[in-house]
């Protein structure tokens, strides 16, 4: 039966009815594949638009994350930078540290490099830390810079955290490690902030565990990254398509963050992504089955109208073929009978415009696609471009902005019209703008202009807008095309480098200091305006810098800059300006200090020395003109001491007897100890002496440290040991005149009466205070003294006031002891008044009772 009909139909050809269907069918059928072209291009688009709307999205929470670890890393370089930290007590710092927990919610917590805890908030205070060194702190020491570690599990119980770490440097070497404990909580709360349906973000640190999650967080915090959300990478960086933890197919989306070198990611349902695209195919289908069939009823309606006359036509085709008039067709239809009435002359004309609009027809179609494809790049370009591009039309308002420009301002296009793109300028720099740009655009020239403008959050930005005239191929203005350039952190460090020249020009000048550059690789010297002011004019040379130093200083400071750029030692010095450098200050000897420190190439090969000068002569001046005073104050001390003992032995002169005998002696010899000290602190210029030094020039009359032996085993009698330490000149005169009258004592009636006795003597210093003890041994037995001689009061009560500590003496049968504590003072205090002036004569009963040795 189908091949009967088939053959049917080949015999007697198809009805106008169905070549009118088909007509419509071939009308519409290309309008609807265009169109259907047109909804597979915009659905790419879409796509694309829409994966790079997931990229900006994931990149602001990157970004998010990036200022609030900018932020916590701020917050403990401030506390860093804490001048407590440089105290030798941490309790202070403590409590600052304290403080900014109750601030933040924050824990925080000081360690050494080897781990040991000195402060955590987390604890109470005085509660003891924990000593485990934390994994990121190796990393902190190692690069003196801030680390972000990874997620860290709690205690059962408690919910995992990270860590933010920053060295504290203390004398240019790291010395403890802050870091403050962050719960992953804080990173849940960003994912969650404005997050869109069907959407699941979270962060994985750089060990690939999940640090937070926007759904199923408090299970899957810690856990590694589902590897399967990577399955197949897109043609876009970043993007891949997967399947997440339920087996859905989604679209991942994932970005790097800066500062901590996390992952964040997010992964959107694929029915979501491809729910508009679904929602377009469905309704151009429905649409295209209503056209057809709308067509189709209406051709079926044209056909019962127009059959009969075209059957006449038809009837009429054989007279066409053969070229006989066709004949008039009697029909309502203007067309038809038109068409019939010329048909015959117009035939051979018709064809001929028919070819010619095929032609144009299809040029148009091919232009018309070009066109639309170089819209689509452009608009692919623009939105991948990283600037702010816009464009206006001839008239001067915008009619285009790219996916950047929107994101910034929060804007469209339509926000952007009838001047309303003047609201994101800042009020201040409105008019100077709109003054450049309308002078560009009555001349149509380019322009290029800074300004301030407010961004979709408020805040204020720095960009720099450019723009040219843009004109068709006939040269007609069409309007300017731009770019907007965010330059807000270019002129931020602008801002900070002039204030920190002003800083240093303003602490050079209030300390009068100049500046000086040396090129090693040319040998140029460069001066500042008061270093050329202190040397009178400007070397520019090895040779006219070295002219300028006085003679007699050119090797040492040549040695201090050899030893500089050989690494060596540091570069400080003081030198004379020789005469004729100075001639323009004054005749007199000028003194300069320096310092410097060399710069490096990355070779470590010495590039250019950079320093300071400072004018020294006042000060110079000032310690030649003290040392000229210490001297005629020890001088003119020499002589009262001298007319005291003149005085003294003219008193005393008239008295007879053993006793005044001994007590001559006795105050020749502490006058004599008296001014052997003075001896001491004048070569120190008063500003202390050392206590070893004390003790022998106190000793040496009696055989002290390194005197004389004894003559049996040429053992020294004297023993001194103890640590380097500088006393006072208060403390150093006291002591002086301790040792002097237990030294007395010893060579009358103690140890240092016979010649097997000995004295040692030992010193200590701890917690700030001086221990100094005296000890004697192998002399007489010791019996305790009835009564209190003018030397026991001198060391008992008198030293111990002057040196406000405590003496104590000790007579135990086999040595006399005496134990002085007393506070190490700052060396450069005053000299405190004799609280004595004098005393009664010692006699011999004054000291210890002894049994004499027999020889």
């Amino acid at each position: 039966m189908i091949g009967r009909r088939l053959s049917a139909l080949r015999r007697d050809g198809l009805s106008t009815q169905v070549y009118l269907v088909a007509l419509v069918i071939a009308l519409i059928g290309p309008g609807l594949l265009f169109t259907a072209i047109l909804l597979g291009r915009y659905a790419a688009l879409d796509r694309v638009r829409f994966e790079q709307d997931a990229r900006e999205s994931v990149r602001g929470i990157a970004l998010t994350i990036d200022r609030d670890i900018a932020g916590l890393v701020s917050v403990l370089q401030t506390l860093a930078a804490s001048p407590r930290l440089r105290k030798s007590g941490l309790d202070g710092f403590e409590t600052q540290a304290r403080a900014v927990r109750e601030t933040t919610g924050l824990d925080l917590s000081l360690r050494r490099p080897d781990g040991t805890q000195l402060v955590n908030t987390a604890l109470a205070p005085g509660a003891p830390v924990p000593q485990a060194p934390h994994e990121e702190d190796a990393e902190v020491l190692a690069t003196r810079r801030p680390v972000v570690g990874g997620v860290r599990m709690g205690a059962p119980g408690r919910p995992p955290t990270f860590d933010v770490a920053v060295p504290v440097v203390v004398d240019g070497a790291p010395a403890y490690v802050l870091s403050v404990t962050v719960p992953v909580e804080r990173l849940h709360q960003i994912l969650v902030q404005d997050l869109a349906p069907g959407w699941t973000t979270g962060i994985v640190d750089r060990k690939g565990l999940l640090l937070a999650r926007s759904a199923e967080h408090a299970t899957l915090a810690g856990q590694p990254m589902l590897a399967a959300l990577r399955g197949r990478p897109t043609a876009a960086s970043g993007i891949w398509e997967g399947v997440d933890r339920r087996r859905q197919p989604v679209l991942y989306v994932e970005t790097t963050v800066r500062a901590t070198g996390w992952l964040v990611g997010a992964s959107i349902l694929r029915e979501r992504v491809e729910a508009p695209l679904r929602h377009w195919i469905v309704a151009f289908g429905g649409f295209g089955l209503l056209a057809l069939a709308t067509s189709s009823f209406l051709a079926v309606r044209l056909w019962a109208r127009v059959a009969g006359p075209l059957r006449q036509l038809a009837t009429a085709g054989g007279a066409l073929a053969a070229g006989q008039p066709v004949p008039r067709v009697s029909t309502p239809i203007r067309e038809i009978r038109q068409l019939a009435d010329v048909l015959a002359d117009a035939s051979q004309s018709l064809r001929r415009r028919i070819a010619e609009r095929d032609q144009a027809l299809a040029e148009q179609s091919r232009s018309l696609v070009a066109l639309r494809e170089s819209e689509a790049r452009f608009r692919h370009m623009a939105d991948s471009a990283p600037a702010m591009i816009w464009m206006t039309d001839a008239e001067g308002e915008i009619v285009f902005v790219n996916m950047h420009y929107e994101y910034l301002f929060g804007r469209s296009v339509e926000a952007l019209a009838h001047g309303r793109w003047r609201e994101v300028i800042h009020p201040d720099d409105l008019l100077g703008f709109q003054q450049t740009f309308q002078q560009a655009f009555a001349a149509r020239t380019p322009f290029r202009h800074a300004t301030r403008v407010i961004d979709r959050h408020g805040a204020t930005r720095w960009i720099l807008c450019e723009g040219v005239a843009r004109l068709d191929d006939h040269g007609r203005f069409l309007g300017y095309t731009g770019c907007n350039v965010d330059v807000t952190e270019a002129k931020a460090a602008e801002l900070a480098l002039r204030e920190g020249e002003e800083r240093l020009r303003l602490a050079l000048a209030a300390g009068r200091l100049g500046t000086w550059e040396i090129d090693l690789a040319s040998g140029q010297h460069r001066l500042s305006a008061r270093s050329s002011e202190i040397f009178a004019h400007a070397p520019l040379s090895h040779e006219g810098w070295t002219r300028s130093v006085h003679p007699d200083d050119r090797a040492r400071i040549e040695a201090a800059l050899a030893d500089l750029l050989a690494g060596e030692a540091d570069y400080r010095t003081e030198f004379r300006i020789r005469p004729e450098a100075e001639a323009p200050h004054g005749n007199g000897a000028r003194w300069v200090s320096a310092q410097a420190i060399v710069q490096r190439d990355a070779g470590g090969r010495p590039r250019r020395v950079i320093g300071i000068h400072q004018e020294v002569t006042e000060r110079k001046r000032a310690e030649e003109h003290l040392r000229l005073l210490v001297h005629e104050l020890n001088h003119r001390v020499k002589n009262t001491l001298a007319t005291v003992q003149s005085i003294a032995m003219q008193s005393l002169r008239g008295m007879q007897g053993s006793a005044a005998e001994a007590a001559k002696a006795a105050f020749e010899a502490r006058l004599i100890a008296l001014a052997r000290v003075h001896d001491v602190l004048t070569r120190e210029s008063w500003e202390g002496a050392e206590l070893a030094e004390v003790v022998e020039d106190a000793l040496a009359p009696l055989g002290g440290p390194g005197g004389p032996s004894d003559g049996s085993e040429g053992r020294p009698r004297f023993s001194a040991a103890g640590p380097a330490v500088r006393l006072p000149p208060r403390i150093a005169l006291s002591i002086a005149m301790a040792l002097h009258e237990l030294a007395t004592n010893a060579v009358k009636y103690g140890a240092l009466s016979v010649p097997t006795g000995r004295v040692a003597l030992s010193w200590s210093v701890a917690e700030g205070r001086l221990s100094l003890y005296w000890r004697e041994s192998g002399g007489p037995p010791v019996v305790p003294p009835t009564r209190t001689g003018f030397g026991s009061r001198l060391i008992e009560r008198s030293l111990a006031r002057e040196l406000d500590g405590t003496v104590s003496l000790g007579f135990p049968p086999e040595g006399v002891t005496c134990t002085i504590v007393a506070p190490l003072a700052d060396p450069a205090a005053p000299l405190a008044p004799q609280q004595e002036d004098a005393g009664p004569r010692e006699r011999d009963g004054d000291a210890p009772s002894r049994r004499r040795a027999r020889s």
